[in-house]
Parts: C-alpha cells; structure tokens; sequence
C-alpha cells in the first residue's frame, strides 16, 4: 500500500490556502482534502509493515504546537513539479518529523534521505505546462505570504491511492499530540 505519514490541514486552514492557490493561478490545485504537510513519504509498504509503524507512531508524545506558513518555492524533479508554502522549522516539528523518520527505520521502512523541507503543496504542474516567467510570477506574488499560525494538534498516517484524477488519500490512523493547556 503507497503511504506516507502527514499533518492534516482541514478546516478554515484549508480554506485560506484555496484562497491563495486562486491567487497564484498556476498548473493544476491540489484538492481540498489532499492538503497536508509531509512529515515521511513511505511508498509502497506491505500491511504489516504500515501496522508495525502505526505501533511506533502510538508511542510519539509531543507538545501541539503552532505551524507558520511563509514564503513560496517549487519542489520536485525537472520533469514533475510542484509550487507550495513553505512551513517555518518549528523545533516541535523538526523533532516529530524526525521521530517518526526513526520509527520507520526501526520497522523496516526506508524513507527518502534528503532534508526535510517543510511545505505544503498547492499545485503540480509539468514544465512544459507553463512558461518560466508565469511559474516566477506566481512565486513573487506569494513571496510576502504569511498566514496567521495554524494550531497543530496530530499528525496522520495516510493511504495515497493514484487514479487517474490525480491522487486520493485516506486517513488510516490519527495521532493526537499532547494538549499543551493541560499542562
């Protein structure tokens, strides 16, 4: 099963970052329900394997925390691209992505080995799609982007099933962080 672990951006979150998609009218919208932060990319996995990490993703006890959306760039490879928000590296987030990069590795799942760049994608596009100077401007119209903080209270494994719409993804479990007022 294709997976990857995730927060979830639902709600009046959501909604602002269709806002922006709208104003930088690029290449194709993620869908509403697709919008996320990637916090591990696990590809396809047998059950099993997605189960023994759900354990160790059980274990996680970290504080909630507040995620800042600032600032646009494109990622991907040169034949398939994406342009998305760029996420401030909040200390909370650095280290729940990297506790769940170590409880993939402890079950035997491999994940991707380049730096974990926060962001949340808004579009795809390929580059013949859009000239360069189109794909710029949209860049420099999301330069000064700063959206009040989104509070962050769990973070998710998803199922990422490809279809010919583009890709679906799917809950499977959910992962609350530590209230922070109950402390």
């Amino acid at each position: 099963m294709r997976a990857f672990v995730g927060i979830p951006l639902i709600g009046s979150e959501a909604d602002q970052l269709l806002d922006v998609q709208d104003r930088l009218s690029v290449g194709r919208a993620v869908p509403a329900a697709n919008l996320h932060v990637t916090l591990a990319f696990l590809d396809d996995q047998p059950v099993e394997q997605l189960e023994m990490l759900h354990e160790e993703l059980e274990l996680i006890r970290l504080p909630s925390f507040e995620m800042i959306l600032k600032g646009i760039d494109i990622f991907g490879s040169a034949k398939s691209r994406s342009l998305g928000l760029l996420v401030s590296p909040d200390p909370v987030l650095m280290d729940l992505q990297a506790r769940v990069v170590r409880g993939a590795l402890r079950v035997g799942i491999k994940t991707e080995k380049r730096r974990f760049r926060p962001h949340v994608t808004l579009c795809r596009f390929r580059d013949a799609q859009h000239a360069p100077d189109k794909i710029q401007g949209a860049i420099s119209r999301g330069a000064h982007f700063e959206m009040w903080p989104i509070a962050v209270s769990e973070f998710a494994l998803f199922r990422s099933a490809l279809t010919s719409e583009g890709a679906v993804y799917d809950v499977l479990s959910d992962y609350p962080l530590l209230d922070m007022l109950a402390h």
